[in-house]
């Protein structure tokens, strides 16, 4: 599996920003990964206590912006923490998530 992920992280550095995390990508690492898989259970709780806390004319600028977090905010926070700190594939995307994480709890 680490191999699937060196192989993934080589591509994403050749692809640069054309490369999004696939669906199956995604679904790799939340099946293989515990710390991703706590990071985005973690995500989808606050996005669900936000939809509680925030105005609808707010929740739907915030869902805006989160689908566009998704598209390519996401991959290139991992890019750039591969690139400069070293982080593999899986740390990558798991810090980035990680770090969505904190963003969004600014809105509570």
């Amino acid at each position: 599996m680490k191999r699937l992920f060196c192989a993934v992280a080589l591509v994403l550095l050749l692809v640069g920003s054309a490369f999004a995390l696939s669906d199956a990508d995604y679904k790799i690492l939340r099946r293989n990964s515990p710390d991703f898989l706590e990071a985005d259970r973690e995500l989808s709780q606050v996005w669900d206590d936000l939809k509680d806390v925030l105005s609808g004319r707010e929740f739907d600028k915030l869902r805006k912006e989160q689908r566009q977090w998704i598209k390519s905010g996401r991959d290139k926070a991992a890019r750039k923490l591969m690139r400069d700190e070293g982080y593999t594939f899986e740390e990558a995307y798991t810090e980035a998530t990680r770090a969505r994480v904190e963003t969004l709890k600014r809105y509570y």
